[in-house]
């Protein structure tokens, strides 16, 4: 896939993952926009690779209808769209989960994606062609003691993903799914995981979609393994 000149919407593009693969994105030559909460962040973050930017909450749809309003004045199309933006909160069993929390955790890791999808996809079809890609985890794979609340709401996206990818059958339309396994980001600033230095870097995580990408018939959903584990 050539990125050329491409029109690239990235929510929560100010660091980690996001400001890597916005990076990488511009790099070769496409032309970006990224998202976040914090402005600050994503002002600096923008100016220092390139970027256009916005101060936008993924959890919200009128939020999300406006990043895409703002793509389309500032490159007059999009063309591909990364749902990235997420949240994890402290490990827990079930019955401590705080449901505040909980609701906050899914209004980011889910609904953001969902409304991402949503403001996207009119442009898109009416387009005739776009890409659509939601950062998903290995966490969205299988159950894992202590993260029902984080791993549920990644089942979630990984089934809407799905079905989204059976609906747009046959419109010019894509949906791809990453599933990196634990990186090296600032996602666990409630509770470090004792074992963060085995977890991937975001540079390995990075290569492997490029890579993917860049390839004549990129998987639609990639498994990314920590190095340590094959």
């Amino acid at each position: 896939m050539n990125f050329t000149d491409k029109a690239v919407v990235v929510t929560g593009g100010s660091k980690g993952f996001g400001k890597a693969f916005a990076e990488r994105m511009i790099k070769q030559g496409a032309r970006v926009l990224i998202t976040s909460t914090n402005e600050d962040e994503v002002k600096a973050t923008a100016s220092e690779i390139g970027a256009e930017y916005t101060v936008a909450d993924a959890s919200l749809f009128d939020d999300t209808l406006a990043v895409a309003k703002q793509a389309v004045d500032t490159f007059g199309r999009i063309d591909v769209w990364v749902n990235n933006a997420g949240v994890q909160i402290a490990p827990s069993n079930l019955e401590d989960v705080d449901l505040e929390r909980l609701h906050y955790l899914y209004g980011v890791n889910f609904f953001g994606y969902f409304n991402g999808c949503k403001a996207v996809l009119p442009i898109m079809k009416k387009q005739g062609n776009g890409l659509i890609i939601n950062i998903n985890s290995t966490a969205g794979l299988s159950g894992k003691p202590k993260l029902s609340a984080y791993v549920s709401s990644k089942f979630a996206l990984k089934g809407m993903t799905e079905s989204l990818r059976e609906e747009l059958a046959d419109t010019g339309v894509a949906v791809y799914q990453i599933f990196p396994g634990g990186m090296q980001t600032d996602i666990y600033h409630e509770q470090v995981p004792e074992d963060i230095d085995q977890y991937m870097s975001v540079d390995y995580a990075i290569e492997k979609v490029m890579t993917n990408l860049s390839s004549e018939q990129p998987e639609e959903d990639l498994v990314i393994k920590r190095p340590s584990v094959g």
